[in-house]
């Protein structure tokens, strides 16, 4: 269980703001989320996060975001390309860091026919891999649904990547509760166990490597993407505690993707209070 930090001052920063607030798992940006331009990067930048990362117990439970600039599905061909290369690019950096793995937005249709949006984004992530040979997996996650957005059901999401990638682990799957509400799935009656079952129907359930763990104030079925802190939206303290007690998420990372506050405060508070309702008798 943890939270999106930010890594002001050096990549490593969040690793150690993680540390300072019990974070068991950490999601970053690489760089500005909404710039096309890395940052710039040095070896020595790289080896310093990784011997935080070594240090922190963090292995295998610190991801990045991918910036929200990014469409792989866009009919602009242009926008399509320089995507396909950001991804590519957060990929090999990402290998670099020995992070987890890298969570990108599906992207949108807009008023363009959806098949053909969803053979748009297999042509580019194709292309993501043939530039990114690496390990590290690409995580698509689920969408709210507006504004065309792809990938907006589990079923939906298992469409948009070539059954090899999901079988070879190129491709995994990030679910984010706050957009699962906003698409219709009724959390507080047993959505997310839906969501899941229609993993394990599939035979990937093995790819879900990360959950968002997100309420928000918008009702179900809206297709709004709004964020709030656990327990200060429509899902609650009910649903937050039995997602995070279930034992099929034991080896899921669990990540908050709400406003830090002034010094983490937001985030410490937020922490306090999941803590506090798993270990209520």
């Amino acid at each position: 269980m943890g939270a999106h930090l930010a890594t002001a001052g050096g990549w490593h920063r969040a690793l150690e703001t993680a540390r300072q607030l019990g974070c068991q798992a950490v999601q970053i940006f690489l760089q500005p989320p909404g710039r096309w331009a890395p940052l710039p990067e040095s070896p020595q930048a790289v080896a310093l996060f990784r011997e935080v990362l070594a240090a922190s117990g963090l292995h295998g439970a610190v991801f990045a975001h991918a910036p929200y600039l990014v469409n792989l599905a866009s009919a602009d061909r242009e926008l399509g390309e320089r995507s396909a290369v950001l991804v590519a690019h957060q990929l090999v950096l990402a290998q670099r860091l020995g992070l987890a793995g890298v969570v990108v937005h599906p992207g949108s249709a807009g008023r363009e026919p959806r098949q053909e949006a969803v053979a748009r984004l297999r042509r580019r992530l194709a292309e993501v891999f043939a530039r990114a040979a690496v390990d590290t997996p690409l995580l698509l996650e689920n969408t709210a649904g507006a504004g065309g957005l792809l990938g907006v059901t589990v079923k939906e999401l298992l469409e948009l990547a070539e059954p090899s990638w999901w079988q070879e682990g190129r491709v995994g799957l990030c679910l984010d509760t706050a957009h699962l509400w906003a698409a219709g799935y009724d959390l507080r009656r047993g959505g997310f166990r839906q969501a899941c079952l229609e993993l394990a129907e599939a035979g990937l359930f093995r790819a879900l490597k990360l959950v968002h763990i997100n309420d928000t104030p918008v009702p179900l079925g809206s297709r709004r993407d709004r964020h709030a802190p656990p327990g200060a939206g429509e899902l609650g303290e009910v649903f937050f505690t039995e997602l995070l007690g279930d034992p099929v998420l034991a080896d899921v990372a669990c990540i908050m993707e709400i406003p830090p506050g002034p010094k983490n405060q937001g985030v410490r508070e937020a922490l306090h209070r999941l803590r506090s309702w798993l270990s209520a008798p």
